[in-house]
């Protein structure tokens, strides 16, 4: 559902890219003056959307905002070492910079955060890069050994929207805006998993068992987009009958219920009334999932499908 939310981000009162450059230039310079580790992560994002609004009129612009974010997110860490939102964050930037090796971020975020499967999947990119099927077969392994997939999803947007609230004139509705909009640009490349658990690999039971442990990682995790990939890698996984299928089968019939409802209701759940609730829904909670099932529940809509309800969706 982020990708949903986050359809109004960033500066929509700019009339031109170069407004919404000038604009971003003062909310990041702003921001970087502050000095706390937060508003100095929440600096690294707009230096990050600098970027994007660069890459089409100068490679040159693009590459040198794109370390300057990435230093911005190194003196964020510098500032507080011990919050793993921030070790990812400058993880996530470090994906954009050539000359940048994520190895030694990868291990910080898994001594911060050793349940998370978040960094493995970092470290499986890089060894599919490299062409190493060693490699590979670690990064498979560790992320198997995970608990979850937490993006630290909520607790970044509400801590940066905080950050940015005031700065450069942003109201905190923008602010929310804003920040989810930049930060859902920054996704976790979920490619490299598929290819480890390609069909030729989950022949070998060992693997097979790895990717069923992942692809139940996926479904606690604490993002939308991360359940249903779970549930997607999941039905590939698990035969048709098992329990394991029908607790995906029910798990996917919740969200394609949620997407219906937010379909039927999009000026609503995209208003400023409901953003201002889901930026109070995501100080309180730890997941995407729980901050919608609130926001549904506040604006009177019933969270779980009703018996009678017909999931229309192709491929269910």
């Amino acid at each position: 559902m982020l990708l949903l939310a986050a359809a109004n981000f960033v500066f929509a009162g700019c009339a031109t890219s170069s407004e919404a450059v000038l604009a971003g230039d003062a909310a990041q310079t702003q921001l970087s003056a502050q000095g706390d580790a937060d508003s100095l992560a929440a600096s690294a994002l707009f230096a990050r959307l600098n970027r994007q609004l660069e890459a089409s009129k100068s490679a040159v612009l693009s590459a040198a905002s794109a370390a300057a974010a990435l230093d911005l997110a190194a003196r964020a860490v510098a500032a507080a070492p011990d919050r793993p939102y921030l070790v990812l964050e400058q993880l996530q930037l470090c994906q954009e910079v050539p000359s940048c090796n994520s190895q030694a971020l990868e291990s910080r975020l898994q001594e911060l955060d050793p349940e998370n499967g978040i960094p493995w999947m970092y470290a499986l990119l890089r060894a599919q890069s490299a062409n190493d099927p060693e490699a590979v077969r670690r990064a498979r392994t560790g992320m198997a050994r995970a608990q979850r997939m937490d993006w630290h999803w909520t607790e970044t947007v509400s801590h940066l929207t905080k950050a940015v609230t005031g700065i450069a004139g942003i109201n905190a509705d923008q602010a929310f805006l804003d920040v989810l909009g930049i930060e859902s640009a920054l996704m976790t490349p979920l490619q490299p998993v598929a290819k480890a658990c390609a069909a030729q690999e989950i022949q070998q039971p060992e693997v097979l068992a790895q990717c069923r442990q992942i692809a139940d990682e996926f479904r606690q995790g604490d993002i939308y987009i991360f359940e249903m990939y779970g549930t997607s890698l999941g039905r590939r996984f698990w035969p048709e009958g098992s329990v394991e299928w029908a607790q995906i089968a029910a798990e996917r019939r919740r969200a394609h219920y949620w997407q219906d409802v937010w379909s039927h209701h999009l000026i609503r759940l995209n208003s400023k009334s409901s953003s201002r609730i889901q930026a109070t829904l995501y100080a309180q909670y730890p997941t995407e999932q729980q901050v919608f099932r609130a926001l549904y529940l506040r604006l009177g809509f019933k969270p779980d499908p009703p018996a009678g309800w017909i999931d229309k969706t192709p491929g269910g």
